[in-house]
């Protein structure tokens, strides 16, 4: 059956499938169906919306509105505000479902729906099947979207987010302190610059003048050198750089070092244990986190568990071994403690408070991570068969293996949404590395290229 949920709900360009405004129209019918089914409750069922800073958002919001009301729900509109916000509001209000419109890090002519369910987490792939099921049965009887009226949302303030993430702090003193944000011209563009200010810093504020059109444009999180160039021009102790729905972040030290997200579990599991607060001694991390992240964590006692590619297996992972804490290299970062979903703020806020509780320097906070040489190379693939049944490399890829002989890794993965095979392999000589990978790639090309 055709996907429309790919790793982190649906995403496309709008007006193009699988975000032509009938899909659109047609996945809210098909979500009020499926909440109908699935909550029975005398009042009204009740659906609260976010968006990020895109210029097809508010057309996205009205067709979703207009989906929900045909079926009888009460839409909220949170406006614009990150990911973790809506998240927020979805596990804290008494709203059945909670629905983000946004790309993420994707340029501004890409958009997608995020679900949030009424605690916060999100959809299973159970659930996104279910949900699948009802609008393909839609599509197929032709469902359009209607021309609505003027649909008048209810208005929800995202200040009990902010106050949220101020407690989740509390005690964080950063008067006298310079701070560099750079907000991606996104979600936080309103919010980070105004959250650091009331703990008592002096912000600067990078991309934080969204157009519509100009989120992650050579900025943010996909762009962390011009937060640390700045940090050196001000004279600030961090920098923080936020992608375009705030549910990210990077950080820079007080010497314009970037610093990814394997160095923040890095000196939050240091901190965190020797507070005796990481649950299960457990950090889930994913198969794109480097191998230096394994060594370090080994150092520390503490146990890495590596889950999907995609901050919901991180999640699952962490709700499966009973941990409190994990993330991904680019910088999602979950605190179980306090959210249910990566928050690119409440971890600037950590890392700040980190630095406060130890008197340690940014540059010192991942002491002892290091980065091990890494390759990652696609391969344009016919099919995406299992590559343990392709012998030749199978055969090679146990062979790489053995070669690294425990102080190195191969992974070989599809992508989730091209017809791409990944080859990724770190060790210790880049030179060896990049051997070991194209002896591999030679035998998917042979095979499946």
């Amino acid at each position: 059956m055709k996907r429309l949920f790919g790793t982190d709900g649906i995403r496309g360009k709008f007006k193009e499938w699988p975000l032509t405004t009938d899909v659109i129209y047609n996945v809210s019918l098909a979500t009020g169906i499926w909440l109908k089914k699935k909550h029975k409750r005398k009042r009204p069922l009740r659906v609260i919306i976010g968006k990020d800073t895109r210029y097809s958002c508010d057309a996205i919001e009205k067709y979703l509105a207009a989906g929900f009301t045909q079926k009888g729900i009460e839409v909220y509109s949170a406006g614009v505000l990150p990911t973790p916000g809506l998240a927020y509001l979805a596990n804290t209000m008494d709203v059945e479902l909670g629905i983000m419109i946004s790309a993420s890090h994707n340029p501004a002519d890409d958009n997608g729906i995020k679900f949030f369910k009424h605690n916060g987490y999100k959809l299973t792939e159970i659930e996104e099947c279910q949900i699948e099921k009802i609008i393909f049965a839609l599509l197929d009887k032709k469902s359009k979207a209607k021309k609505q009226g003027r649909i008048k949302l209810k208005k929800i303030s995202a200040e009990p987010y902010m106050e949220h993430l101020k407690q989740c702090v509390a005690g964080l003193d950063l008067k006298g302190k310079k701070v560099v944000i750079d907000c991606a011209n996104g979600a936080v563009s309103d919010y980070a610059g105004r959250l650091l200010k009331d703990f008592g810093a002096k912000v600067t504020a990078l991309s934080a003048k969204p157009d519509g059109r100009n989120i992650n444009r050579n900025c943010g999180s996909l762009h962390p050198e011009r937060a640390a160039d700045q940090i050196k021009r001000k004279g600030a102790c961090v920098g923080f750089s936020f992608d375009g729905d705030g549910d990210r972040v990077i950080y820079s030290n007080e010497k314009g070092v970037v610093c990814d997200g394997d160095q923040i579990m890095t000196l939050v599991a240091r901190h965190f244990m020797k507070k005796k607060k990481l649950a299960s001694k457990t950090v889930v991390a994913t198969s794109m986190s480097n191998f230096g992240l394994g060594k370090i964590l080994d150092k520390l006692k503490v146990k890495l568990i590596r889950a999907d590619v995609g901050d919901k297996y991180v999640l699952e992972q962490i709700l499966k071994n009973k941990a409190n804490f994990g993330g991904e290299q680019s910088g999602h970062i979950i605190f179980l403690d306090y959210a249910t979903t990566g928050d690119g703020m409440l971890t600037a806020l950590q890392i700040l408070q980190i630095m406060q509780e130890t008197g340690t320097a940014a540059s010192r906070l991942a002491t002892g991570y290091k980065r091990y040489p890494q390759l990652l190379i696609n391969i344009r693939v016919k099919e995406k068969k299992d590559f343990k049944k392709i012998p030749s490399v199978w055969e090679k890829a146990q062979e790489v293996e053995k070669t690294l002989k425990g102080d190195g890794r191969l992974v070989l993965r599809y992508s989730g949404t091209e017809p791409l095979a990944r080859v990724m392999v770190e060790g210790k000589c880049k030179r060896q590395i990049k051997k070991l990978a194209y002896s591999i790639i030679d035998e998917i090309k042979k095979e499946i290229g």
